[in-house]
């Protein structure tokens, strides 16, 4: 047998030190490429992110002079032809818009018969930049033109909208404003100042540029960008050059309905730099792990080294016979070792080794149950932060879906004030849309008030007849797209029930969705009505995907899709059928589903318990009902321009004198000329929110009686209670009933009267 080799044990260590330390090495540079690409990427990540918000600023910077135009287009001096008339109101107009150069309206021939910057008639200009003019009176619809100079050698860029009269085209009016406008809307995004910014308009020429923005006004983009302009998609990165011939990361994003661009460009050499930051950090960490792990082996060589010698030495004094001198290491294996030479001298080391077992076993305890402790506190906090997660964001979800609401509902309402009878019909349409939408809404906010059965039914007699039809004419854009009609079996007379119609709406929708997701085009659906003893029944068929035996038990289960196998090509039955079960058990009715397995069809029938057949439905309508002429001085503060100027509509038509503010500044600086007896703000104003401006408002001496009203899509109550504690009078949620809200402002108005 040849002898082993003898490799000592500071050479083995420092094999192993490099075993582990080389395959760290090899990862830690395929890292530094993945770091470096991961930058790159984020870079364009960021910069499309960047272009996203700026394209969105410089959007409703052109709405809003849209609103503006559409707003003076009203004008009564234009139904009856005065233009001198009209002139003084642009001109008024003109006077509170410092960054429009003029207004203009022509005739649908081009002439022009208005111009604020031209004092008579004799000196106006021709119309300019004609191929926008020529868009309005084909399209009827606002313009958004290109950048162009002026008569006077001024660059502007033109907004146009109609204005028409009994159907017929009699005007374009146009408000031109200065390229600088834009500049300060990318200014107010705080884009690093290393970074390039760039607007051009559809005819690819800039509008602004955030460096040597006159020197490049009206020029086209660089030869590079402009490749990548070309490709036609709505947004897009890639590597370009600036004019000044710096090497930039673009990125750009392409407004829908103006056709302009924003494009930035970031320095190749600042993400650079933080890549090589990054590389230098990771680089240098490698290399001290090496010395560290260098110095680590040779420390470890060494305390070992010395207690294997004193055990040589013991062992050599056993061998003679002599007493071992004890040995006390920090190392276990070798601790074991000394141990059992002293139990050789010694009739104790039974004792010690299993006092030394009991010892490790107590501390693994211990560390087990201190893991375990650390485990369930790590759980705890992540599920109370996915909580306050889940509420901000139901909250800004509840918000953001509310505030479009609010214009709908005023608008509808003005409307009816105004007695257009010719829109009856369409009101009456919008009027049920919006309920329905506005009572989904709420639900969303809290998905377990609907699975739980923990809502309000709003009771009354309902004809199913009633609630097919409504459900067939909500889910008609998914039906009508199919090769094959549905089926609807009707009978002649009502079936009544005792129900809330937009529940029972919302069920039938559920289901009819469920068969034509999962049906084929060509595959028959049937939907029949009838009433079978005492019990009204709705049957949903399909010749669709069918379910499995063992799953038909479990289809109205909350959340039964994901992992079960319960797919059906489509995103399975998990939620909606679980809202369908507990909407109609809470009607007091039951739902079945039956199916002859896989790929052969499904059934659904619904039972609810049938009311006396006497009765009719009331049919609800928007009526105009007279309203108590009102007074006083209001201030509304929104940056959502419809829902402002709609609501300050409504409250002009019965009589208030009210101004309209789109921030907390321009609120403030209206203060002192208009002296408001009542604010109505909104809380997600950009720059100053609400609250910070009901604080201001509060300490503004000249207003000490102001009440505050704060009209918000944030209806959750610690929301109502902040406001509140934020010295608002009243908390209002979007949208809010037109009598409600004209109670409302009359209590308020009245209570500051008495104080």
């Amino acid at each position: 047998m040849s002898p082993l080799p003898d490799v000592p044990l500071r050479r083995r260590l420092f094999l192993l030190a490099a075993v582990a330390i080389v395959p760290l090495a090899a990862m830690s540079g395929l890292g530094l490429l993945a770091m470096v690409q991961q930058h790159r990427e984020q870079a364009e990540r960021a910069g499309l992110d960047v272009t996203r918000a700026l394209a969105t600023a410089v959007d409703a910077e052109l709405r809003r002079s849209t609103a503006v135009l559409e707003t003076l287009a009203t004008s009564p001096a234009l139904d009856a032809g005065d233009t001198a008339a009209f002139n003084e109101r642009a001109r008024r107009v003109m006077a509170g818009r410092p960054h429009w150069r003029t207004v203009i309206l022509a005739d649908a021939r081009g002439k022009v018969l208005v111009n604020t910057g031209f004092p008579s008639a004799g000196d106006m200009p021709q119309v300019a930049e004609r191929a926008s003019f020529d868009q309005v009176l084909q399209s009827r619809q606002p313009v958004v033109g290109s950048i162009s100079r002026g008569p006077r050698g001024e660059f502007g860029v033109p907004v146009r909208v109609p204005v028409v009269r009994g159907g017929e085209l009699r005007y374009v009016l146009t408000g031109v404003i200065r390229p600088e406008i834009i500049l300060e809307v990318l200014k107010r995004q705080r884009v690093p100042d290393d970074w390039v910014v760039s607007v051009f308009d559809a005819n690819g020429l800039r509008v602004a540029r955030s460096r040597a923005h006159d020197t490049y006004l009206a020029t086209p983009a660089s030869p590079s960008l402009q490749q990548l302009l070309g490709r036609g998609v709505a947004e897009g990165s890639g590597v370009t050059r600036a004019l000044e011939g710096e090497e930039v990361y673009s990125a750009f994003t392409r407004l829908a309905d103006s056709g302009w661009t924003v494009a930035i460009g970031v320095p190749v050499s600042v993400v650079q730099a933080g890549a090589m930051r990054s590389m230098a950090a990771l680089g240098g960490g490698l290399l001290l792990s090496l010395a560290i792990g260098t110095v680590a082996a040779l420390w470890v060589a060494r305390s070992i080294n010395r207690p294997i010698a004193k055990l040589r030495g013991a062992a050599q004094a056993l061998g003679r016979g002599e007493t071992p001198v004890p040995i006390e290491s920090d190392i276990h294996e070798i601790q074991e070792v000394a141990d059992a030479l002293a139990a050789a001298a010694e009739l104790r080391a039974r004792g010690e080794a299993e006092r030394e077992d009991l010892l490790t076993a107590e501390r693994m305890a211990r560390a087990a149950a201190e893991h375990a402790v650390a485990d369930a506190q790590a759980a705890r906090a992540q599920a109370e932060t996915a909580n306050r997660v889940k509420d901000e964001f139901l909250a800004m979800l509840g918000h953001e879906l509310r505030n479009p609401l609010a214009p709908i509902v005023t608008a509808l309402h003005l409307m009816a004030r105004r007695g257009d009878a010719a829109s009856v019909k369409e009101r009456s349409i919008i009027e049920r849309q919006v309920a329905h939408l506005r009572r989904l809404v709420d639900d969303l906010l809290d998905v377990s008030r609907i699975t739980k059965g923990k809502i309000t039914l709003q009771h009354e007699r309902v004809d199913m007849n009633a609630v097919v039809a409504r459900s067939l004419e909500l889910t008609q854009p998914a039906l009508e797209q199919r090769a094959r009609s549905i089926e609807v079996d009707l009978p002649g007379e009502p079936l009544w029930v005792v129900g809330d119609a937009v529940r029972l709406t919302q069920v039938l929708c559920n289901l009819l969705g469920n068969a034509a997701k999962f049906t084929p085009a060509d595959g028959r659906i049937a939907l029949r009505l009838r009433e079978r003893d005492g019990l009204v029944e709705v049957v949903v068929e399909d010749e669709g995907s069918g379910i499995a035996p063992e799953l038909l038990s479990h289809v109205f289960d909350l959340f039964m899709q994901g992992e079960q196998p319960l797919d059906r090509h489509a995103g399975g039955l998990g939620l909606g059928l679980a809202i369908v079960k507990t909407l109609v058990h809470m009607h007091g009715g039951s739902v079945s589903a039956a199916s002859d397995g896989s790929g052969r069809g499904s059934v659904f029938t619904v039972r609810l318990p049938a009311a006396n057949s006497s009765g009719v439905i009331p049919i609800a309508a928007i009526e105009a009902a007279p309203v108590t002429r009102c007074s006083g001085r209001i201030l509304v503060v929104d940056d959502n321009v419809d829902a402002a100027e709609t609501l300050a509509q409504l409250l002009r038509d019965v009589g208030y004198e009210v101004r309209t503010a789109p921030d907390g500044a321009a609120a403030l600086a209206l203060v002192d000329s208009f002296m408001p007896e009542l604010a109505m703000v909104d809380i997600g104003l950009p720059g100053m929110d609400g609250y910070e401006l009901a604080r201001r408002l509060r300490a503004d001496s000249r207003v000490p009686r102001l009440r505050l009203v704060a009209l918000t899509g944030y209806g959750r109550e610690p929301d109502r209670v902040r406001a509140l504690q934020a010295q608002f009078d009243e908390h209002l949620v979007k949208p809010v009933a037109a009598d409600r809200l004209l109670e409302v402002l009359r209590r308020l108005l009245e209570s500051a009267t008495v104080a």
